[in-house]
């Protein structure tokens, strides 16, 4: 309603502008140069110089209001402008402040002009995006931001191996998914895989300039964590299969790895029908000094959460993340870089979440971080899916 009436009071007075100049020009030629004849002019030219000033005013309280904040942030995210409308609604309706965030710098300056121009200015990249066309769906959106968190240092997309599709030719025969026999395992709670099996580690593969393995990689991370989650009770498949190795012998491109993996996860979840945790482990590729957190004298690698949001039920993926990084908060404070998610125009958009409502891509760590630091991490996420199981998903599923 807000937006509705200043968009009315600036037509109002773009067009009596208009109308004011075109009688202006009409009495300059048509009237004659009596006293009574200027001072219509006058009159006229005072209205239209007012009217300006009027819309410039406005426009000043609205931008001049909106400064009365205590920080400048560089997070920000899709749920802002549903708090700001929330707000204004709040205004007349004061019952609507119990489900609103607390944001004691509000103005209703600062909510006006974010509806009116989309620019928040407690979030910088708002500016840019308004000047710079196709940044705002190239950049990842930060759901839940960590400590430290912004956009200055989102995590940076593993390109593929360098090598990878150079050297090998593809296996004619094989063209359909492989039949390898599996014994029926209905028991398994939790599921995990790797979509992209190479990702490395530069101190797991000293001197190569190009952080992909095909012996020492993330599925290093993937085993620790299954082993971890049954020490606490809860039985986990962990897939050993290389996803690079079959994309290679079927001649499928790297960018088709979620496609390759979701035969792999729709396998997994026909196989057991009692899945209720499944994870991607990947790492992210950005440097040391981003992905490294320090927490009582160790070193630890940090991690961060991938939400797929190319699917229309997303919401649950993202429930689960969140719970997931209050947990790692409470325990280890800064070691959870956050939730981002990422759509489309991002990436692949799904990574197979559309499957199953408890799936995640979780970066541990980058490609500097020792498998010291990211043992440390996978065990504190082995101790927090722990906590999320025999606490909330049990007793949920005992409500059913």
């Amino acid at each position: 309603m807000l937006k509705l009436v200043v968009a009315i009071l600036f037509f109002y007075q773009f067009f009596s502008l208009i109308i004011h100049s075109l009688l202006f020009f009409s009495y300059k030629w048509s009237v004659d140069t009596t006293y009574k004849g200027m001072k219509t002019m006058i009159k006229i030219a005072a209205r239209s110089s007012l009217s300006v000033i009027a819309v410039f005013f406005i426009i000043s309280v609205i931008a001049f209001s909106s400064l009365k904040i205590s920080s400048f942030s560089f997070v920000g995210n899709e749920s802002s402008r549903t708090d700001s409308f929330l707000y204004i609604l709040s205004l007349e309706n004061h019952s609507l402040h119990s489900i609103l965030p607390s944001h004691p710098d509000r103005s209703l300056g600062k909510v006006a002009l974010e509806i009116l121009t989309n620019i928040n200015l407690a979030d910088m990249k708002t500016f840019l995006f308004t000047e710079i066309p196709g940044l705002y769906a190239s950049s990842p959106k930060i759901l839940i931001a960590g400590q430290g968190t912004d956009f200055t240092n989102l995590p940076i997309e593993s390109p593929p191996p360098k090598d990878f599709g150079m050297h090998e030719e593809p296996d004619e025969t094989e063209t359909q998914p492989d039949d390898e026999k599996r014994e029926l395992t209905n028991d398994y709670i939790a599921y995990i895989y790797h979509s992209h099996t190479w990702e490395s580690f530069y101190p797991l593969v000293p001197g190569s300039k190009d952080p992909s393995n095909k012996e020492k990689n993330v599925t290093l991370l993937g085993k620790r964590l299954g082993e971890k989650l049954e020490e606490r009770g809860i039985k986990t498949l962990v897939d050993e299969s290389d996803t690079q190795e079959k994309l290679l012998k079927r001649g499928m491109k790297y960018y088709q790895s979620y496609a390759m993996s979701r035969e792999s996860v729709a396998e997994a979840m026909g196989q057991n029908k009692q899945l209720q945790l499944m994870f991607d482990i990947h790492r992210d590729s950005a440097r040391k000094h981003v992905t490294t957190k320090e927490i009582n004298g160790k070193s630890y690698a940090k991690l961060y959460f991938v939400v797929g949001t190319a699917h229309p039920n997303y919401g649950k993926n993202l429930q689960f993340a969140g719970k997931l990084n209050s947990l790692i908060e409470k325990k280890y404070p800064g070691l959870s870089r956050g939730v981002l998610d990422k759509s489309k125009t991002e990436g692949n958009g799904i990574y197979n979440q559309d499957l199953f409502e408890h799936n995640l891509i979780i970066e541990i760590g980058g490609v500097d971080n020792t498998l010291e630091e990211l043992n440390r991490t996978v065990d504190v996420l082995a101790e927090v899916i722990s906590d999320y199981y025999w606490g909330e998903a049990v007793e949920a599923s005992k409500n059913k």
